[in-house]
């Protein structure tokens, strides 16, 4: 399927541009770099939180594992 990005305006005699800009493309264009970028940073700070998780529960798991090899 076509997606029509710029619409060609008849010849006129004035100064402005003969060519419109579907306005939902500059804004995709404009905020997919930005939802990239959101997702990506929230994935790392989500991985981050989950290894400061295992490194805690692990810590906890060796602590009762030296109380109770402890005479």
């Amino acid at each position: 399927m076509y997606l029509q990005i710029a619409i060609l305006r008849p010849a006129n005699l004035s100064k402005q541009n003969d060519v419109v800009i579907n306005p939902l493309i500059g804004y995709s264009i404009i905020s997919l770099p930005l939802l990239l970028l959101l997702i990506i940073t929230s994935v790392h700070k989500y991985q981050a939180y989950m290894f400061s998780r295992r490194v805690a529960k692990l810590e906890k798991v060796w602590h009762l594992s030296l109380k109770s090899k402890a005479p």
